[in-house]
């Protein structure tokens, strides 16, 4: 507001005289009446002690307490937090003219027209406590209020409206007035003073009572406040509601009459019902709310009592929503595997790397109480092995989602990991052992990547080791203490993101209460895997949704990727896991009991219901929109594999045209990895080496060598008039073939040829045949006798 137009303002308020004689000869009393006052101070300047009295400090104004405000990921307010004084300070300019003028008609009809102290008011004050013998009425003009309620607050046992003190308030109100302007006092004022509830200055009071803003403020809502100050115990809407009309109707009388409203208006106002609205954000805390405020005080090295004080602006992830629907999925009972187990959930947004939801418990009940999200560290069973064994072994061994792994019991220097089912699948992929969760193969890999190796990927992630971690029990979760939910979502976060780390925040930026910026997150990211091995990753743990230990989660139309952990000991079940993921968010939830001596129920694990209660949120989350896939990057190559040849020889091969459909695996690689032979089983069939017939002693001996073992080779024998049988069948040979043709007639000519096919290979119903051998024909000559041996041949 310009300096001309205060003025103008200003000049409206102000009681005009009818003519310039009155107003000049008024100007004379009051300025005479000031010498006399300021004479009279200096006479009793020895009686009054002024040599205690206090000094004018702006600061304890200027610097009152204010509330801090905590904001979500939209700029939305979620919560107002405070010690003992709820403020919020806003200029002159957001209060509206008829609210100044509330106050002004109440509390200091002349303050616009005085210099801090109303002569003729006090005087008239005066006037009345010498004819009823007591201080019963005040003079206190706005200023003189502000510097009582500012500089003096009573003392124990000393009154407030002792000469010394009024005297005091009267010389500091003067000081004041002479520092800053009508303006800047009336908003000092407006800000300062209390309402009643708990409520300090014009804004908080209309947000708390009226659920509105102090620019939104009514005639009539302004005229209830003003109102109040007066008494906040006799005024105050929610303690004597009839009280506060009528003191209302007062001060809105009293406007009238001062001329700041008309008569419409007054009547408008008196009229108006007065609706008091409870504020949804004064106060609100949540175990994020409760995080954020810890991070905050943690980047700016203040205690919680400062924060409450100074008037701070937190800009956080928050999504309200979803903290709603994660409270909402925490009451159903029906997803948890009893009533006395605790649990706790992290989501996480990957784009921005903000934590989004947080439940520390399945119900909020104590400020800063114990956050299991957070403060428990427990095996993560499982879940830990994309972290500490699968990851590192693509990014920095070679190993593929094809790598074969042996499953069978196996003794590590006397440690014997166990499947979880008891049961041992022999040869298998990576793909395999990862969506079955196998314990045996992760141990292996560890084993052969060096724990060293996995600690420091998984370090990378943000998981912490004690001293004492070092054995192969790593890789199921062995941990001396373990990790938190918190920092199991940062690690599967950057999976989602493509191998970039971006640590967990609840908090964007912090400004002062005048809004300079004290803080701003930056953008730091860490790429700490290809984005190749990544994707890789991520293929392979979204098999373990599709149809492995994570399968209740299918069937949402979404793309996700996630993994178990089961932490149990001889007791039985301790911890259930589960980390879900996707390009958007990343998702971690625990359950379990907070003594870590209870044990959940036999049929408790991490697919079962860690996994109902994400897929009751992540229902929720894609109600209304698709999720995002998984984009596979350049540098992915995608190879149909020979999935017969890959178990018979652990080495994978491309598969040909005539590779059955089950017996082909999709299977992606890191390009430069990927198979470049192709597989010799799903081939048509060459003719055997070597393929021979001679006459022997007088019959065909018939000689070759089988190419490959699983090819069928049928000889043929054709007669003279083209007419063929097939003589013998031979398959699964590693050796050549030696075979006396002893069914034949003397005097003959026969052809002979070998004709492979692949029983494997059906075409129309038949084996696939291939490339017939050479044929060679041989003439038996008429013999008188066989030789004796030959019987023993037969």
């Amino acid at each position: 507001m310009s300096e001309k137009s205060v003025a103008e303002e200003n000049a409206k308020r102000k009681k005009k005289p009818k003519n310039k004689r009155v107003r000049r000869i008024l100007r004379i009393v009051f300025a005479s009446l000031a010498i006399v006052v300021a004479v009279g101070l200096f006479i009793l300047a020895d009686s009054l002690e002024m040599s205690d009295w206090h000094k004018l400090d702006m600061s304890l104004i200027l610097d009152a307490k204010q509330s801090s405000i905590i904001y979500d990921k939209d700029d939305t307010e979620i919560s107002i937090l405070y010690s003992k004084e709820d403020r919020q300070w806003v200029s002159i300019d957001e209060i509206p003219v008829h609210t100044r003028d509330a106050f002004i008609a109440v509390e200091d009809a002349r303050f616009y027209e005085h210099n801090g102290v109303d002569i003729i008011r006090i005087f008239g004050a005066l006037i009345h406590d010498l004819m009823v013998g007591s201080f019963e009425q005040g003079a206190s003009t706005l200023s003189q209020q502000l510097i009582k309620l500012s500089h003096l607050t009573p003392e124990q046992g000393v009154a407030d409206k002792t000469i010394a003190r009024k005297a005091e308030e009267a010389v500091l109100a003067c000081q004041m007035e002479a520092q800053y302007n009508k303006e800047q006092i009336l908003e000092m004022y407006l800000n300062y003073v209390y309402f009643g509830g708990g409520y300090y200055g014009i804004e908080a009071a209309a947000r708390g009572y009226f659920g509105v803003h102090a620019n939104e403020l009514t005639i009539s809502q302004s005229a209830l406040l003003a109102g109040v100050v007066k008494a906040p115990s006799n005024y105050a809407p929610h303690i004597e509601y009839e009280n506060s009309i009528e003191r209302r109707n007062l001060v809105l009388r009293l406007m009238q009459e001062a001329g700041f409203i008309d008569t419409a208006q007054y009547a408008k106002a008196v009229s108006e019902r007065v609706e008091l609205v409870k504020s949804e954000t004064r106060g609100n805390r949540d175990y994020y709310i409760d995080m954020a405020v810890e991070e905050a005080c943690n980047i700016l090295s203040i205690t919680k009592e400062e924060f409450y004080t100074k008037g701070y602006r937190l800009y956080t992830g928050y999504d309200k929503e979803l903290q709603e629907q994660c409270e909402k999925t925490f009451t159903k009972q029906e997803l948890f595997p009893d009533t006395d187990s605790q649990a706790a959930i992290v989501i996480k947004d990957v784009d921005s790397g903000m934590i989004c939801s947080v439940m520390g418990g399945r119900k909020y009940e104590v400020t800063y109480g114990f956050n299991r999200a957070t403060d428990i560290s427990r095996s993560p069973g499982s879940a830990i092995k994309p972290i500490i064994v699968y990851a590192p072994a693509l990014e920095y061994f070679g190993y593929t989602a094809a790598s074969m792994l042996l499953d069978e019991p196996t003794n590590f220097d006397d440690y014997s990991p166990r499947n979880s089912n008891g049961k041992y699948y022999g040869w298998v992929t990576l793909r395999d052992a990862v969506t079955k969760s196998l314990n045996v193969p992760a141990v292996k890999i560890l084993s052969n990547i060096g724990v060293d190796t996995g600690k420091m990927f998984a370090n990378k992630l943000g998981i912490e080791f004690d001293a004492s971690d070092n054995g192969l029990a790593l890789a199921l979760g062995g941990f001396a203490y373990g990790v938190s939910p918190w920092q199991m979502t940062m690690a599967y976060s950057c999976f989602a993101s493509g191998g970039i780390l971006r640590e967990n925040t609840t908090i964007r930026s912090i400004t002062d209460r005048d809004g300079n910026v004290l803080y701003e997150r930056a953008a730091k990211e860490i790429r700490v895997m290809s984005e190749q091995n990544a994707y890789i990753l991520n293929n392979m743990l979204t098999d373990v949704i599709e149809s492995g230990t994570g399968k209740r989660l299918r069937g949402l139309n979404v793309s996700l990727a996630g993994k178990t952990g089961t932490a149990s000991d001889n007791a039985g079940i301790r911890d259930a896991w589960m980390c879900v993921y996707n390009p958007e968010y990343a998702a971690t939830v625990w359950m379990g009991y907070d003594d870590g001596m209870q044990r959940l129920p036999s049929q408790t694990t991490g697919g079962n219901n860690p996994a109902l209660v994400l897929k009751d949120i992540f229902t929720w989350i894609y109600k209304d929109r698709k999720a995002k896939e998984f984009v596979m990057p350049s540098g992915v190559e995608v190879c149909d594999i020979d999935a017969y040849t890959l178990k018979k020889t652990q080495v994978a091969t491309l598969a040909t045209v005539l590779t059955p459909k089950k017996h082909i695996i999709r299977e992606v690689f890191l390009k430069g990895t990927e198979p470049t032979k192709t597989s010799t089983y799903w081939t048509v069939p060459g003719p055997p080496k070597d393929f021979s017939v001679v006459l022997y002693e007088g019959y065909p001996r018939i000689t070759f060598t089988p190419t490959l073992s699983h090819i069928v080779y049928t000889v043929f024998r054709e007669d003279s008039e083209g007419n063929a049988v097939a003589i013998g069948h031979w398959t699964n040979l590693t050796t050549g073939v030696i075979y006396y043709d002893l069914d034949v007639m003397d005097g003959e000519t026969y052809s002979y040829y070998v004709v492979p096919s692949h029983p494997g290979i059906q075409i129309d119903g038949q084996s696939a045949q291939g490339v017939y051998s050479n044929v060679v024909s041989v003439y038996v000559p008429v013999r008188e006798e066989p030789p004796e041996y030959w019987d023993d041949y037969e």
